[in-house]
């Protein structure tokens, strides 16, 4: 390993490291160490409560496997519904984040809704309302939504919401009530600036760091933006419009189609550079670096650094405690990173595209979205459902 690698995986285990045991450790080798919330906030020890469903019996404590929290696995189970557990139905369900109250917020794209999700299964519609397109702000259902996709949560229990049919930015409050944050309805751009006169295109990705920034995977720009708490739009790194694979610092370096975004208590970025099908790091100072994969060389390969393969990934989750997983929608599977940028295979058989539940391997069909959901588990969405999933 040269150099400058071992350099990188040095850093990369000081910063894992601070996220493991909190933002007062290793505060002078780290610049980025400073006060606010950090990434990960409220994750909690859950237990898959669903003992009255024989289809979903409760896993053992801790035990690797894919488990049913909500939907149905019939092949013809689509649709939008509330309920608990098989008897709720999605409708596209994409981007996934665990809440301070504990629980899941999940963007329905095809709904246009945004549906919580309570650790043992019940589905209710949060926001929007199913089949009603638009670009409307108030409150809950009154609210409306064009392909919605990726969300965040903050300490406060604000929710973040990529509004990628409407190239916007939407807030949705703990209570409910929903604005719109930067960007203006259907109107496709890439403008800099105050929020209500910057312009995003079809963004997806959205993270929170400890500063209280937005970052946004702006994905037919092919770039990333950055929403201060000024409310201010700057883009950081790639050209609006040049789609690429290039490594370097701010708008030299260029992606693909990016679709999904993470930031660790350190400040870097991790972006699943999708239409690339590989995983880049952006680090505080602005450069671009990637850390799994090739470009244009969709595959399943494990390895470390440009050894690795994966196809069209389009999901992100940092643990906590030192990995990044990886939804890799074109393969089925979940994929680690850690912290020496060895990526391996945890779920699912790659080229498998179904969902089989129960122990490890198992099987995912294209998995979308992915968060941390309680101590060594993983919350999924795929084709309708949402998961449950332990890795070893």
């Amino acid at each position: 390993m040269r150099l400058p690698d071992l350099l990188h995986v040095f850093s990369l285990a000081l910063r894992r490291l601070a996220r493991r045991l909190g933002p007062l450790v290793l505060c002078g080798a780290l610049a980025a160490c400073g006060g606010g919330v950090a990434i990960g906030f409220g994750y909690s020890d859950y237990d898959d409560d669903h003992h009255d469903r024989p289809d979903n019996p409760p896993p053992p404590a801790g035990e690797p496997g894919i488990f049913l929290v909500a939907g149905g696995l019939c092949p013809n189970c689509g649709g939008s519904l509330d309920g608990s557990g098989s008897n709720a139905r999605f409708d596209g369900p994409e981007g996934i984040v665990t809440a301070p109250d504990g629980n899941l917020y999940v963007t329905e794209k095809n709904s246009a809704t945004i549906r919580r999700v309570s650790p043992q299964g019940v589905a209710v519609t949060f926001a929007g309302s199913a089949g009603a397109i638009g670009s409307l702000d108030g409150a809950g259902t009154g609210a409306r939504f064009n392909s919605p996709t990726r969300i965040e949560a903050d300490a406060d229990g604000n929710l973040y919401v990529t509004d990628t049919g409407n190239s916007t930015i939407r807030r949705i409050s703990a209570a409910g009530a929903v604005t719109t944050l930067a960007g203006a309805a259907g109107q496709c751009g890439s403008a800099d600036g105050d929020a209500r006169n910057a312009r995003f295109c079809s963004p997806q990705g959205i993270a929170l760091d400890r500063q209280g920034n937005l970052y946004v995977a702006d994905t037919l720009n092919h770039t990333i933006r950055r929403i201060d708490r000024a409310n201010v739009v700057t883009t950081i790194a790639g050209t609006a419009g040049s789609c690429g694979s290039t490594d370097g610092r701010g708008a030299a370096a260029l992606f693909c189609e990016p679709q999904d975004i993470d930031v660790d208590s350190a400040g870097f970025l991790y972006v699943a550079d999708t239409a690339n099908s590989t995983i880049r790091e952006i680090s505080p100072a602005g450069e671009v670096r990637t850390i799994a994969g090739a470009a244009g060389q969709c595959g399943s390969a494990d390895g470390t650094l440009n050894n690795a393969r994966l196809c069209r990934a389009a999901g992100l989750a940092l643990d906590g405690a030192g990995s990044l997983f990886v939804a890799d929608t074109g393969n089925g599977t979940i994929r680690r990173i850690d912290i020496s940028n060895k990526v391996s295979t945890v779920i699912g058989v790659p080229g498998n595209q179904n969902n089989v539940l129960g122990p490890l391997p198992g099987g995912l069909n294209a998995p979308r979205g992915i968060t941390a959901f309680g101590a060594g588990a993983l919350a999924v969405s795929v084709q309708n459902l949402v998961l449950k999933v332990v890795p070893r």
